[in-house]
């Protein structure tokens, strides 16, 4: 489950300090005394999850401030995908008065027609996004900047007055950056000599992307520094055309992908499924010592109080120190020791509660077998991938299905703006931390509890369906992510499905990983 940022107040210490009591006299207490001591342990964590989902729900749901800054970066997609669309119509179509690649050269107002419809969609979206946050300093950055690239003067009006609002903050980066953008678009001609300084305040308080590059372009052309206005004009382009090569390769691997998975549905909606031994799968499921529905619950509600309490101390503890706006290496580092903080505890969980009163073994108690009939690890790691290929075309019909009807925006995580921010900076080390957490930690974590853990014991008591239900349904509704509810409910049965076949959970610890790993790599393709 991806982290999230619930404040330490009051109340969550007086929570934490009832479980540091409570947890002393479970170990100290004896015999029918901690018998006692435990069922109100349970039942003390019980109303402590409650209470942080209802009570705090307008914490837990809302996050504008993560939220906004995602839509501000839907809003530079848009923005980089029509410089992309303009150069690639430039180069490979016609530039200048020649007849380019692929034909004559476009009409120029239509080009700027098209420009102008991205610009008008992303001040749309920024609009929105500030409207829900009225106080972000980064989303008035580039709102300011976005108007002041118009060519409307009311627009340039509006962008001074929002420069003007940030030069009056009190935070030094942000006043700083304020007088900077009114220096360079509310005079019609720079004072000499302050090109640098204003480059330097821009670079450092601007994030990497569309608008810093427009920005500097509008300093550069200004003050008459037509070397490094060229320069970063060919750098622009070369980027742009870039992204579009990107976008292409994308599509191209997107869909073989999405035909590969759907050979692959087929396959086993029509063929394979005639093959299925009933009675030997549901022997296999019931052989082992089962615990019962309550070792479950205790399982569940242990690791949810310590997402919620040991989680958020630990967010707010790096929020305090700056850690995830201090570089991408320590946002990549904070991420990944939250993420460990918060979830690997359930695999403890796990041994404690279930597996030592039954004296099983841990793995054999989550089906991490790296045998499972004829399936030797090699091949339970292609049938890990066919799963994958599978996923995409049943998660990207489920995404337009979500959006058609439910209205669904996308995924609202606040982890994506980490990974876009780490994907803008291109540090190679950073990048390495994102993909041992997304595409190791992750599904080791999540697919032992989910799947190894929680199927395997709905699936000892009920069918399979009833299993697969409840546990993608528990797995799409964990992460909190209304926006990606539909998709994640697909991908939870898809994992299941998996596990169910192959009676061993490495096939969906691999799907697991490629999916993480693969959204990772798009989102560096399209941002980095």
């Amino acid at each position: 489950m991806v982290q999230r940022d619930v404040p330490v107040s009051a109340p969550l210490f007086y929570w934490l300090s009832g479980f540091v009591l409570l947890g002393a006299l479970c170990f100290v207490l004896k015999d029918e005394a901690r018998q006692k001591a435990h069922r109100i342990m349970l039942l003390y964590t019980s109303t402590f999850v409650l209470w942080a989902l209802v009570f705090s729900a307008g914490i837990q749901g809302r996050l504008s401030h993560p939220t906004a800054i995602m839509e501000a970066d839907k809003a530079e997609l848009l923005l980089k995908f029509g410089t992309a669309m303009y150069v690639v119509e430039h180069r490979l179509v016609g530039h200048g008065g020649a007849a380019g690649v692929f034909g004559p050269k476009p009409d120029p107002q239509a080009a700027a027609n098209h420009q102008k419809n991205f610009h008008q969609e992303a001040e749309k979206i920024l609009k929105e996004s500030l409207d829900h946050n009225p106080d972000s300093s980064t989303l008035k950055v580039k709102l300011a900047i976005l108007l002041a690239d118009s060519a409307q003067p009311a627009d340039h009006k509006e962008a001074l007055a929002l420069a003007h609002e940030l030069a009056c903050r009190r935070v030094k980066k942000d006043s700083n950056l304020g007088r900077a953008l009114e220096q360079i678009y509310g005079r019609n001609q720079l004072v000499r000599g302050l090109e640098g300084e204003l480059a330097r305040t821009v670079i450092a308080g601007v994030p990497y992307g569309w608008y810093r590059d427009a920005c500097l372009l509008r300093l550069y052309k200004d003050a008459g520094d037509g070397a490094s206005y060229d320069n970063l004009r060919l750098r622009i382009e070369d980027k742009a055309a870039g992204l579009f090569i990107n976008l292409l390769t994308v599509l191209c691997f997107g869909l073989t992908v999405a035909l590969i998975g759907s050979i692959i549905i087929v396959v086993q909606l029509f063929l394979w499924p005639g093959r299925l031994e009933a009675q030997r799968y549901d022997a296999f499921w019931r052989a082992e010592p089962a615990w019962n529905l309550r070792t479950v619950y205790v399982v569940f509600i242990s690791w949810l109080a310590t997402q919620i309490g040991i989680g958020s101390v630990a967010q707010q503890m790096v929020k305090s120190m700056g850690l995830l706006s201090s570089g991408p290496i320590l946002a990549a580092v904070s991420t990944a020791s939250i993420y460990a903080l918060s979830n690997a505890p359930a695999l403890f969980y796990i041994y404690w509660f279930a597996c030592r009163p039954a004296q099983l073994n841990f793995r054999t108690a989550i089906r991490l077998r790296f045998h499972s009939g004829q399936l030797g690890p090699g091949r339970l790691f292609l049938v890990g991938l066919a799963t994958w290929c599978a996923a995409v075309p049943l998660v990207m019909i489920a995404y337009l299905a979500a959006a058609k009807f439910l209205g669904a925006q996308g995924s609202s995580n606040p982890i994506i703006a980490l990974v876009l921010d780490a994907a803008r900076s291109s540090n190679h080390l950073a990048t390495v931390l994102f993909y041992l957490t997304l595409g190791l930690l992750a599904p080791l974590c999540e697919e032992s509890l989910f799947r190894g853990f929680l199927y395997s014991s709905l699936r000892r008591r009920f069918g399979i369906g009833t299993s697969l239900f409840v546990s993608a349904t528990l797995f799409a509704a964990v992460h909190l992510d209304a926006g990606a509810i539909v998709p994640l409910l697909c991908l939870g049965w898809v994992f299941g499905f998996v596990f169910e076949r192959t009676r061993s959970i490495v096939p969906s610890m691999v799907a697991h990983g490629l999916w993480n790993s693969g959204t990772f790599t798009l989102v560096l393709m399209v941002f980095s």
